[in-house]
């Protein structure tokens, strides 16, 4: 019950700050462009028509084609979800969360109640991640069923990408809350939260350019460092791989038609061969090993969360 109490009071106040419903408008405009959309002989159309767009290596009209440029949709939508816009509108909107519960009167309220401090936070720790749950869950919703009824293909593995996006976003959120219990500031939440999912990030970006370029191998000790920070940090780069890979997405590279890419220049398509075959790795790692990692590193920063809210003089 003290659980359903701080979720509903979390609801309670996203509605008063109308981030709730700026969400859920930004989510029904992304909906009704997908829906938008359409497929014709030799065009795809965007705005019921407005905008059409031809299509010289893919046949719109055909199952390969359509299954083609779909796929590339799906690819687009889950790296912009898991990969930038939905996180950071998840982050600007739960930062506030835990400095206004530390506000001096409401937190006189909830401290006066039967409940003990560090249940009080991880409570309301787990508020916020809920409160992601359904915006996630409203939004990869809509677009799959954008995707089936309009278009006509069906992706259940796009699914997946609402407890993956909750998993990505908590690997930041524990950030955010570290920082909003020591300093009460939501503007400092956002700000810092952002500059630690840049770096945890930068490992993993790293050594894919390590790899695509070798040469930049010979710097032996930055190397050996960003595969030591790998896996001390969260994977977060790695969370939109395991959504394109259960979604049947394909890769970036696939964007391409082969008849346009072996026209360029060939030391050009070798290192596109080298990025496709890198994109193919991330898209083979095992998802555990890289998940359960990370929720090791965020369980230290929660635990470091908790103490310092439960040792505040309020």
């Amino acid at each position: 019950m003290q659980f359903w109490a701080l979720i509903v009071d979390s609801f309670r106040e996203s509605l008063d700050r109308k981030i709730f419903w700026v969400l859920i408008a930004i989510t029904l405009i992304i909906v009704a462009v997908l829906a938008s959309v359409s497929f014709g002989e030799n065009h795809v159309s965007f705005l019921l028509g407005l905008w059409e767009v031809e299509s010289d290596h893919y046949s719109p009209a055909s199952d390969d084609g359509r299954s083609h440029i779909i796929g590339l949709a799906v690819y687009m939508l889950t790296f912009a979800l898991l990969g930038w816009a939905g996180v950071i509108l998840m982050i600007i909107a739960t930062a506030g969360m835990v400095p206004r519960m530390m506000e001096h009167g409401a937190i006189d309220v909830l401290l006066s109640k039967p409940i003990s401090r560090p249940r009080l936070f991880l409570l309301k720790y787990l508020a916020g991640l809920v409160f992601v749950f359904l915006q996630a869950t409203i939004f990869v919703t809509l677009v799959f069923l954008v995707m089936g009824l309009r278009w006509g293909v069906w992706v259940p593995g796009y699914l997946l990408s609402i407890p993956l996006l909750v998993v990505l976003f908590s690997y930041i959120y524990c950030v955010s809350v570290l920082v909003a219990v020591k300093t009460r500031s939501t503007p400092a939440a956002i700000l810092l939260s952002l500059a630690a999912w840049f770096v945890f990030a930068s490992p993993t970006n790293a050594l894919q350019l390590f790899e695509t370029f070798p040469a930049f191998k010979e710097q032996t000790r930055l190397y050996q460092s960003m595969h030591v920070l790998r896996w001390v940090f969260p994977k977060t780069a790695e969370i939109p791989y395991f959504a394109a890979r259960w979604s049947t997405a394909g890769t970036s590279i696939d964007m391409f038609p082969e008849s346009v890419m072996e026209t360029g220049n060939p030391t050009d398509w070798e290192q596109i061969q080298r990025a496709r075959e890198l994109e193919e790795q991330e898209l083979e790692k095992d998802p555990w090993t890289s998940i359960g990692s990370s929720l090791v590193f965020e369980s230290v920063i929660v635990f470091w969360a908790m103490v310092s809210f439960t040792r505040k003089d309020y």
